[in-house]
């Protein structure tokens, strides 16, 4: 109801008029309000923070964009000086997150849709690293926080090493507990064991959260974490017992100084480590709030996830900005078109450049809504956690665990392929730097390995619904408190259904989408606990057994599982939205979305015997037809996701539709493009010597 109330006066005064140009046809033909359409995933007080955080850096010196790219240490001194100068106006105060915890991620948002490095190294150095001492930590290390909220030191979060980074049980940093000197002595048998891909470590972080193995009176108590000294803030000198260093450039986000750090017998007090959830006592003894050692697991993976879960947000920022420029440069490409015209046809209008594009628009709105709900449960997770306010902690954490490794997978991979066809539907002009999609494309191959590699990732999520098929008929609302085991209502019965419907309109009807991935997902569990299941009785161990369930079987179930949460997400979101107009184009994109996924689980759906006959090709061509009808929306929807021109920074995709213009003023400014280069004498010298050796 809140947004229900917001006036379209209170959106102009942050949205103001796009400007005049060649996008006005497509623009006169949506059906709905591009500034109302915010509202499905925004606020005002959001929308009003972007705005905020947009026009200070516009206004400000530090903030002007180069042409040119600039040399590695450059682009790491920018990024940090940009870091304290947002850092320091203080936008987003904790109190605020904790009053409204969707200015976290607006705030995420006006930072990644500006630069990508400022955004990851704000969120490392300040937030993820406060956030873990916060959910791990006592009261004694509140003095860490308030010196972090101040800027006065630089966190980071060092879990992976060089050897094992999925593995998290197999790493090898420890800390040993030394009863008579209250001490850790953490430290690095060799590089293998080295924290590595540490973001915010290679030039300036002060500490870190370290993950090692505690070990007190011989015995390996598991992973713990820890907040450690790395480095003297008055003088960023490393202490004794510490190696640290930069691991250099990167295929993107050069502007984030990603290291590693090794520990020789480096001496730690007590208080170092972050033992609200277990640890040891003064005299070396283990202790743990929780009963059963897996509930305290769970509760730390509840909290862990929060970097999996700002990656949902983030692969969906980057598939924003490209969809955006992707679209509106296809409204203003005109290529070709019917004898006899008198114009050519914008290549939006042409089928193949429709199926290429506008899927992923429909799975931007997806994601972005979906991303939103998640980094907001996240959170309240985090606050119950920290307050002690959550019953069902452990649950909670469990499958938060194994959503977010299934959809962190999704997400990366599903932007991954639909920048890539931002960037080839934008043809040649698509590959300038000025274009600003081949950048996107670099910053986002990291989301496909950081905080773990998808494919492996997936292996959390499916392992999880396998314990839980087994249990099946005792399931719970305890067990699921996120809903994401609904599938799982009346399943056996459930599974004995067939596909019924013989019409597109049938088919793509979202009630019925959200029906055949209800079954899709139980079918893909229970053939996935099936293979295992025959693998053991075949003589294999449970290892063996569930890696050579992978490919086919359990890494299309976690797929499935992601997909169907969020495509309810998006279906529920859609109903519930007020504003007519904005919820009728909503679900043309819940159906097109939807359909797109099953399209490409087609060959499942007839092997399980749902489908058949000629039934998918109702499929196929309901996505087609969905395409057609969202493209004189496609404008304004993109209109809706688009930053401000100056962060999108695209010669072909700026909200006035003057593509050609804007490359016409980008390669006649570039530095150098029209001046004689100084090795001209090279060029000189080979054209009249070269001749004579041939």
């Amino acid at each position: 109801m809140e947004n229900q109330q917001v006036t379209d006066a209170q959106l102009k005064q942050y949205l103001p008029d796009l400007p005049k140009g060649p996008l006005d046809n497509y623009r006169k033909k949506a059906s709905f309000d591009w500034r109302r359409m915010k509202l499905v995933y925004d606020s005002l007080n959001t929308i009003k923070l972007k705005h905020d955080i947009w026009s200070f850096m516009e206004g400000h010196p530090l903030f002007k964009h180069t042409e040119a790219t600039r040399v590695l240490d450059d682009e790491r001194q920018i990024t940090t000086k940009r870091m304290y100068t947002i850092y320091n106006e203080q936008f987003l105060r904790f109190e605020k997150i904790a009053e409204d915890p969707k200015l976290f991620q607006a705030e995420s948002e006006a930072m990644f849709m500006f630069d990508s490095s400022l955004a990851v190294k704000i969120s490392l150095t300040f937030r993820m690293f406060s956030n873990a001492i916060q959910g791990n930590g006592k009261d004694h290390h509140f003095q860490i926080i308030e010196d972090v909220e101040k800027a006065k030191i630089g966190g980071c979060f060092a879990l992976t090493e060089v050897s094992h980074g999925s593995n998290a049980k197999g790493m090898r940093t420890t800390a040993t507990y030394v009863p008579e000197k209250r001490q850790f002595v953490m430290h690095s048998a060799d590089f293998e064991a080295a924290k590595c891909w540490v973001g915010s470590l290679g030039k300036c972080a002060t500490h870190a959260i370290v993950y090692a193995m505690l070990i007190s009176k011989g015995k390996n108590h598991g992973l713990h974490t820890f907040v450690v000294p790395i480095r003297d803030p008055k003088t960023l000198k490393p202490f004794p017992g510490v190696i640290v260093g930069d691991l250099g450039e990167k295929i993107g986000l050069n502007g984030v100084d990603n290291g590693f750090v090794m520990f020789n017998n480096y001496h730690l007090p007590k208080e170092a480590a972050l033992d609200k959830l277990g640890g040891v006592d003064e005299n070396g003894d283990y202790k743990t709030p929780f009963r059963d050692p897996n509930k305290r697991f769970g509760a730390a993976l509840g909290i862990l996830s929060g970097g999996r879960v700002h990656i949902t947000a983030i692969s969906t920022y980057y598939l924003q900005k490209a969809i955006v420029i992707a679209i509106r440069y296809s409204a203003v490409r005109k290529q070709f078109g019917p004898e006899n015209a008198s114009e050519e046809t914008p290549v939006l209008e042409y089928q193949q450049q429709q199926i290429r594009l506008l899927p992923y628009l429909a799975a931007t709105y997806a994601m972005k809504i979906f991303s939103v709900w998640l980094s907001y449960t996240h959170i309240n997770m985090t606050i119950s956690n920290f307050m002690g306010e959550d019953n069902n902690a452990a649950a909670r954490g469990i499958e938060l665990h194994a959503l977010s490794s299934a959809v962190k997978p999704l997400f990366g991979w599903t932007s991954r392929d639909g920048i890539q066809n931002c960037r080839e539907s934008c043809g040649g002009h698509g590959y300038l730097k000025a274009a600003a999609i081949g950048d996107l494309r670099n910053d986002n191959d990291a989301n496909c390995t950081y905080e773990g590699e998808n494919s492996l990732l997936l292996q959390q999520t499916s392992n999880w619904l396998l314990n839980v098929w087994a249990r099946r008929s005792t399931i719970t609302a305890n067990d699921s408190p996120l809903g994401s085991l609904q599938f799982l209502e009346n399943v056996d019965q459930l599974l004995k259904t067939k596909c019924s419907w013989n019409s597109v309109e049938e088919f793509m009807e979202p009630a019925n989408l959200i029906l055949t991935y209800k079954w899709l997902t139980a079918f893909m569990l229970k053939m996935t606990a099936e293979k295992v299941a025959k693998l053991k009785r075949e003589g294999k161990d449970n290892f063996a057994a569930k890696n050579d369930s992978q490919s086919f079987n359990a890494v299309t179930l976690s797929v499935v599982y992601g997909e169907n949460y969020v495509l309810n997400n998006f279906y529920k979101s859609a109903l519930e939205y007020e504003d007519v107009p904005s919820r009728l184009v909503l679900l043309k994109l819940v159906s097109l979305y939807g359909a797109f996924l099953l399209e490409k689980h087609m060959a499942t759906l007839y092997i399980g015997g749902y489908l058949s006959g000629s039934q998918g090709s109702y499929l196929r061509d309901g996505i087609l037809r969905s395409c057609a009808l969202v493209t004189p929306e496609a404008v304004a929807l993109v209109d809706s996701l688009a930053p401000p021109d100056f962060c999108l920074k695209s010669v072909l995709g700026m909200s006035d539709g003057e593509a050609y213009k804007h490359i016409q003023s980008s390669v006649m400014t570039y530095p150098g493009s029209m001046v004689r280069p100084e090795w001209w004498r090279d060029v000189v010298y080979w054209q009249s010597y070269a001749p004579s050796k041939l």
